[in-house]
């Protein structure tokens, strides 16, 4: 099934998620894209931004999630606007970097 995608999005339109992943072409440089997930006349739509090669990227991949889907009615419900998830990436990437063994407490972490 296609997902539709949208060329433009507001601060203050619902998202329901925002990722930043690093995508791999079948040839050229792996580039990190950030993609929000937003509400449009009840389905979810994808907007996709180039933040550039991935070997610049100073911060993790990340996802965020801004809803959530209900288990039971399948409702889809929103908390957060495109504004606010930017806010917290943008946040995340700024912060110094962690241990992530530590936040495990595991001395290895398995890839």
């Amino acid at each position: 099934m296609l997902e539709p995608v949208t060329q433009y999005i507001s601060e203050d339109e619902p998202c329901f998620q925002l990722t930043e992943v690093d995508f791999v072409p079948e040839k050229g440089e792996t580039r990190r894209y950030r993609t929000f997930f937003v509400m449009r006349s009840d389905r979810i739509t994808k907007f996709i931004e180039d933040m550039g090669p991935a070997k610049e990227q100073t911060a993790d991949q990340c996802r965020i999630l801004g809803g959530v889907i209900d288990d039971v009615t399948s409702r889809i419900n929103i908390f957060h606007t495109v504004a606010e998830l930017r806010e917290i990436a943008d946040g995340l990437r700024l912060k110094p970097e962690f241990d992530k063994l530590e936040l495990a407490q595991v001395d290895q972490i398995k890839t």
